[in-house]
């Protein structure tokens, strides 16, 4: 197998909060980031309100999540040193103002560390996402600022393999009891004239480690167009109801609205829109994060492509 090491400088932290911030206070990375920021306040075109990256590209919004007291946004970041995808880190009291944090996830044994979910569980935050060329990939954190991340068996927990009736692309993750569900973004082949369209495929696990494939997780979805795949999915309960948020290539974010059938483990589908009027760029609303907010509602963070 390759060598995907990251050339990223990568740190191990303390497990205690005031540990952690003496050591970002001198964090080498983090001066970087604070120097490309002071050097960005004059540019016309940086924005104030939403939040961008400090140091290259910027992609996907990831793995949204509250824990310990704060608000954790995750995203594919692109360092200088190695552009390939890594984990963005950043942290938020409000969802407004945000703190910039070392990258967190980095590629090896995946090429790169693509789109992802996460699941905030009482003593560990998990975070499902996809490692390219190889499958995808579970990681886990439970320190203060989710800073150090330890990646389940060292390798792809659902893998990229020939012939299987389902496709291996970006995840999401939930918990029913003490199975976890995972769905894997994707499209099959049997739209009208064997175009694609949009597929979300369903598997399960009790330890994160060993997944089981069940079939295609959505019925009656009349709101999707042929061509439209299912990218970076968010499962969550709204409401009585529950909601698919995804990302499709070609039309941009959109939702589909319905019931969840627990007995079978299906999602039946009721409504469904989009964010994007119109194709998904340029100035169209991208990948979504999602994370349920506590009183029944669903947050979601989109990144937008640009039209400058």
């Amino acid at each position: 197998m390759p060598d995907h090491t990251s050339a990223v400088p990568q740190y191990t932290f303390a497990d205690t909060l005031a540990e952690q911030e003496a050591q970002l206070q001198d964090n080498s990375l983090l001066q970087q980031f604070r120097t490309t920021r002071i050097a960005r306040a004059d540019d016309p075109f940086r924005p104030h309100y939403h939040f961008y990256n400090p140091h290259g590209r910027l992609n996907d919004p990831n793995g949204l999540c509250y824990w310990q007291d704060r608000w954790h946004l995750f995203y594919q970041a692109f360092p200088p040193e190695d552009p390939r995808p890594h984990w963005g880190h950043a942290i938020s009291d409000d969802l407004v103002h945000w703190r910039d944090l070392p990258y967190c996830i980095y590629p090896d044994p995946e090429r790169c560390c693509y789109s992802g979910a996460t699941l905030v569980e009482e003593d560990r935050v998990i975070a499902m996402y996809h490692g390219t060329e190889v499958g995808n990939m579970v990681a886990t954190s439970s320190d203060p600022l989710l800073l150090n991340w330890k990646k389940v068996a060292d390798k792809a927990v659902i893998p990229i393999e020939a012939d299987q009736p389902y496709r291996v692309f970006d995840p999401c993750i939930w918990k029913e009891g003490d199975t976890y569900y995972s769905l894997s973004a994707g499209t099959k082949p049997e739209g009208p004239a064997g175009k694609p369209i949009r597929a979300n495929y369903l598997f399960k696990s009790t330890d994160l480690e060993h997944w089981s494939y069940l079939h295609p997780f959505i019925e009656d979805d009349a709101y999707t167009l042929v061509g439209d795949d299912g990218a970076c999915p968010y499962f969550w309960p709204i409401g009585d109801r529950h909601i698919l948020l995804f990302y499709s290539h070609m039309s941009g974010g959109q939702y589909l609205l319905g019931d969840y059938d627990t007995q079978r483990e299906k999602f039946v589908v009721t409504h469904g829109a989009k964010f994007n009027f119109g194709a998904s760029g340029p100035s169209g609303v991208h990948a979504p994060s999602a994370t349920p907010d506590g009183e029944g509602g669903v947050i979601v963070i989109f990144n937008m492509n640009p039209g400058k």
